[in-house]
């Protein structure tokens, strides 16, 4: 068995040449191969038992030789893939679990299978350049650009992309030669290995946005364990709608970026004492840059349909009304646009390779280097953290009512932090005290949110102030005043329930 390592990148064909011919490539090459024909055969169950697991089987032809390599679930930070690789020589179309010399292992194949039968799922069938790179102290790995295509009955997709597996040394250096690499052609960090997009193919899977999942935390975690954690989670959550969103198929993968984005702030912000400031500030800007290309996009969305669409369905044929619309429609587009380019862009590559990079030098430090108390586990610190976090929010949350929208802004800024950092450290307490909490902070967030969103309505329709009239500007307000008068109205109410709920840390 070997921890396979390798950053994953994905680069279009016109741009292959180019990347080949770069004087920085050849010159940290010590060894060139001939290419190779890799064709690839992957086994499941009917039912994919091995996937729902996280296991790939798989038949490789080299020439003459046959391989059977069995991968099992690994992690991925920022397009760098982690997870066990188990390989040994068969024969033409054989598996043999019997051979394999990991005891563990053939235990979790016996269980998961169960008696169930193998049987072909999917294909890749590439071609595969090889070189051998010598990087920053003296780390080596395997250069590996491979073009072909991933077949499944009905269907198959392209593949062009570029692997970098460490052989010797530190993955650290693979970041730091693929920030150099972004300077001189485009490169995408890919998310998905091979075998991901084939199952994927083989299952019909139709992709839709992806929202946050529950994180894998320990109670016995280090603080700096459950940061990396949650981090890497939040940067997979990004990543997984960064393609639906440039497609542009959901307003909703927009939506769910910018979630992982806030979410991502939050727990920068949560850890910031067990982190070191210095190496953070430029990641907090950037994500700020990145929220800030995304938000104008979804500001404009919620308008429309929140407030523009109902407000035209009480008066559909007010042409000032439509003409709002018409307007809005336009900048919408427009801000789509350069969110899309935003995301595109080697900006956007560079804070991902960034962050993820901070993640693995963090998962590879011994102790804080801020010089915090790293005696405390996760729990501890969730129970600390959530408590201040709390009293933050009903502190800001002193009379209500009162408060002016900027003020109603910071309590609702002083519950997303609750609320997201309750999604974190969920897995570490019972879910039976936890989920009423939950949801009586969620109720709260979003009566706090719809009064944003009249605030928000307010700031847009100042900007048509000298294309559309007055009147029509002023139904829209009225429409938007009228909805946040009746969360205004709920507010308290759900605060007080709110107030109620027994903590569950």
């Amino acid at each position: 068995m070997k921890n396979e390592i390798e950053l994953k990148l994905q680069i279009s064909e016109r741009d292959v040449w180019r990347l080949l011919r770069l004087p920085m490539l050849n010159a940290v090459t010590l060894k060139k191969f001939p290419s190779q024909q890799l064709n690839n055969t992957y086994y499941d169950t009917a039912d994919f038992r091995l996937c729902k697991r996280g296991i790939a089987v798989r038949l490789r032809q080299i020439g003459r030789t046959w391989l059977q390599t069995v991968k099992t679930e690994g992690r991925v930070i920022a397009g760098l893939h982690e997870r066990p690789e188990w390989e040994i020589e068969t024969r033409e179309g054989t598996i043999d679990f019997s051979r394999l010399p990991d005891a563990q292992l053939k235990s979790l194949l016996e269980k998961t299978l169960d008696g169930a039968s193998l049987q072909v799922v999917f294909g890749t069938d590439f071609t595969r350049l090889i070189r051998v790179l010598q990087l920053n102290n003296g780390t080596q790995c395997e250069f590996c650009l491979d073009r072909g295509k991933i077949s499944a009955v009905s269907a198959q997709v392209n593949i062009c992309e570029v692997e970098l597996e460490i052989i010797a040394g530190d993955p650290l250096a693979l970041f730091d030669f693929v920030r150099a690499l972004l300077e001189q052609v485009p490169l995408t960090l890919a998310r998905d290995s091979k075998a991901a997009r084939g199952f994927a193919l083989a299952l019909g899977a139709t992709p839709r946005p992806v929202k946050a999942q529950k994180i894998a935390l320990d109670k016995h975690m280090t603080v700096e364990q459950g940061f990396v954690a949650i981090a890497a989670a939040c940067m997979d959550n990004l990543s997984a709608n960064a393609a639906g969103c440039i497609a542009g198929e959901d307003a909703e993968y927009l939506h769910q970026m910018r979630v992982a984005i806030r979410r991502l702030r939050t727990a920068i912000h949560l850890f910031s004492d067990h982190l070191d400031a210095e190496k953070m500030i430029a990641i907090v800007d950037e994500l700020r840059w990145l929220s800030g290309q995304l938000g104008m996009t979804r500001d404009l969305d919620v308008f429309l349909s929140e407030t523009l669409l109902p407000t035209l369905a009480a008066w559909p044929k007010h042409q000032g009304l439509q003409r709002i619309r018409d307007s809005i429609t336009a900048r919408r587009n427009a801000a789509m646009a350069a969110s899309r380019a935003a995301l595109q862009s080697a900006r956007y590559q560079r804070l991902l390779l960034d962050l993820g990079a901070r993640l693995v030098a963090i998962s590879g430090e011994a102790g804080g280097p801020s010089g915090a108390d790293e005696s405390i586990t996760l729990l501890e610190f969730a129970r600390v953290a959530l408590k201040q976090h709390r009293k933050q929010l009903i502190r800001r949350a002193n009379h209500l009512l009162e408060l002016t929208p900027e003020e109603r802004h910071r309590v609702r800024i002083s519950g997303k932090r609750l609320r997201y950092a309750a999604g974190f450290f969920l897995p570490l307490f019972s879910t039976k005290r936890s989920e009423p909490y939950v949801r009586a902070l969620a109720n709260l967030q979003t009566s706090l949110g719809a009064l944003n969103d009249a605030a928000t309505t307010k700031t847009i329709l100042s900007q048509l102030a000298d294309e559309e009239s007055n009147e029509s500007a002023a139904i829209v307000q009225a429409w938007a005043l009228g909805v946040s008068h009746g969360e205004l109205t709920h507010l308290p109410q759900a605060y007080e329930q709110f107030v109620q709920q027994q903590t569950f840390w």
